[in-house]
């Protein structure tokens, strides 16, 4: 048990320099910014060489006719409209794409983060700008976060806005507000909402994705359905969660007490969105309970593969039945549970493509200052193994 954590945990830090495989990637300080740079072609930039060899030959030209002709009062006004002309000639010049940062609050969440950093890239690609990636130094840690919004309003002036993923709220908050306000550009957030209300948004900010709440109820609906269908009425579940978000594992529970009178939940929210520590927490779980566990709902998909991995290495008569839930929706966890194979049956998606188009989408809106809400939430699906479908979400 203890080998396979470390070996997890080596494979996680061993990831955190590879962003995407489009694009250079560069990884450079104690800051881990990293920068995906575009080849901008400047198709003006072969004109001017080209403009000066003209004008030296018509000048050339002019020369040759005062020399041999003697005709200076023809020669010279040709050559002076010749050269007017090329310098009045219309150029293209080349011009530099326009940047963009994401200030990160975590890095480690390997599939994930780095599908969604691929569709946002690709996504701000289309349009013609750059994205500057700031990784942290500590993942979900207040004062790394504050870090890289002091660094990225030191190279405002290069910037046209960006998107900033909070984390710590309780202790970020202040800090986020006087950095959007100080920054006067166009800032997306991301991954958590920051703020309660929408009065408490600074003027040029916004929120795009998905909110934890609606992530959790959708798991717990799953899970209501899922054991109700298979008769059980006092059921335990274990909850696999992570400080941050909180509001998925308390939703879950919560829909999860009100769909089961006695049901019996145990929430472990120390795992950190982390595979190795999900796997041990199951791992202590099933060592240290003397009843059958119905359920494990883990707060991300990462964690749910720990879980899975977990319950393979048990023996316990008290697994046997035992089903997983995750959120995400990464492709690891979607093979695994198209394949029926394993516990794993089912994880809430957050569709990454679609949070990648629509917050570049919004960004743009800022950027050209059109109106947009100050909040976009998107709803998630749940994926599921095939032969659950007909299980009523409803329930």
């Amino acid at each position: 048990m203890g080998e396979s954590s470390r070996a997890d945990d080596d494979t996680e830090v061993g990831q955190r320099g590879h962003a995407t495989s489009a694009g250079a990637v560069v990884q450079a300080g104690r800051d881990a910014v990293v920068t995906v740079e575009h080849h901008v072609h400047h198709r003006g930039a072969s004109v001017l060489p080209v403009r000066a060899l003209l004008i030296s030959l018509a000048c050339a030209t002019g020369l040759v006719l005062v020399l041999r002709g003697g005709v200076f009062v023809w020669a010279a006004p040709c050559v002076v409209v010749l050269v007017a002309l090329l310098l009045l000639w219309p150029t293209r010049r080349g011009t530099t794409a326009g940047q963009v940062f994401l200030v990160m609050s975590a890095f480690t969440q390997k599939y994930w983060v780095l599908d969604f950093l691929q569709r946002l890239h690709h996504s701000l690609d289309r349009k013609g700008l750059d994205l500057v990636l700031k990784v942290p130094d500590r993942d979900h840690d207040a004062s790394a976060l504050a870090h890289d919004l002091r660094r990225v309003l030191t190279a405002r002036s290069g910037y046209l806005g960006g998107f900033v993923w909070p984390t710590e709220l309780g202790r970020s908050r202040p800090d986020l507000v006087e950095f959007c306000t100080e920054l006067a550009l166009p800032v997306v957030f991301t991954d958590m909402e920051p703020f309660e209300d929408e009065s408490e948004y600074p003027a040029n900010t916004a929120f795009v994705g998905y909110r934890g709440g609606d992530l959790g109820e959708e798991a717990g609906r799953w899970l209501v359905g899922h054991l109700r269908r298979r008769g059980v009425r006092r059921p335990h579940v274990l909850i696999v969660a992570s400080h941050e978000h909180p509001d998925r594992q308390n939703r879950c529970a919560d829909l999860l007490r009100a769909g089961f009178g006695g049901i019996s939940i145990t929430i472990d929210d120390t795992c950190d969105f982390r595979r190795s520590r999900a796997y041990d927490a199951v791992q202590a779980h099933i060592r240290s309970s003397g009843t059958p566990l119905d359920a494990v709902f883990c707060t991300s998909d990462d964690m749910a593969l720990g879980a899975v991995d977990a319950i393979r290495a048990n023996t316990s008569q008290h697994t046997s039945d035992t089903v997983v839930v995750g959120v995400d929706g990464n492709p690891e966890a979607r093979s695994l549970i198209a394949a029926a194979v394993s516990p794993l049956r089912a994880t809430v998606v957050q569709d990454s493509h679609r949070l990648a188009e629509c917050a570049v989408e919004v960004l743009q809106k800022m950027l050209e200052r059109r109106h947009t809400a100050k909040r976009t939430i998107l709803k998630p699906e749940v994926f599921q193994a095939p032969w659950t479908t007909g299980i009523d979400l409803g329930a």
